[in-house]
């Protein structure tokens, strides 16, 4: 299997995406903003690593984690897998694992960050999904 990258678009209960704001000393797309995300350890499968990376990045757990989309990544030589779901935690959950901060951020504030190459695109493509309103709605019973 190719070199391959695995990220998570993380909704809380108030519809707020979980972004990392990048430090300087990221390796790509320094002091920008993104979701939590990583690259393969050999022999991982793209959902094994969005919920390592996850854990790693946030310290939260999700019980299920949905493919939004595959494919290249702009302005990089990878393939991205793109996972989403929803969870109950909140901000006083989430530990900082890596970067400058990891903050739940509500939509209309996303597209006014400095976002990412790669991470504009899949969120602006997400909030507007019948996958991102599937999770505006109450959980099932």
């Amino acid at each position: 299997m190719r070199k391959f990258v695995a990220g998570v678009l993380l909704v809380d209960a108030d519809g707020a995406l979980l972004l990392q704001e990048r430090d300087e000393h990221a390796p790509t797309f320094p002091n920008q903003w993104a979701f939590p995300a990583g690259v393969a350890e050999p022999g991982e499968q793209p959902l094994e690593v969005a919920h390592r990376e996850l854990y790693e990045e946030t310290g939260l757990r999700v019980a299920e984690l949905a493919l939004f989309r595959e494919g290249p990544m702009p302005e990089s030589p990878l393939y991205g897998y793109l996972f989403h779901g929803r969870t109950t935690a909140r901000q006083a959950d989430v530990v900082l694992g890596e970067g400058r901060a990891m903050v739940f951020v509500l939509p209309a504030r996303i597209l006014s960050l400095d976002l990412a190459g790669y991470a504009r695109p899949a969120l602006t493509d997400f909030l507007a999904s019948p996958s991102y309103r599937g999770h505006l709605l109450p959980p099932k019973r």
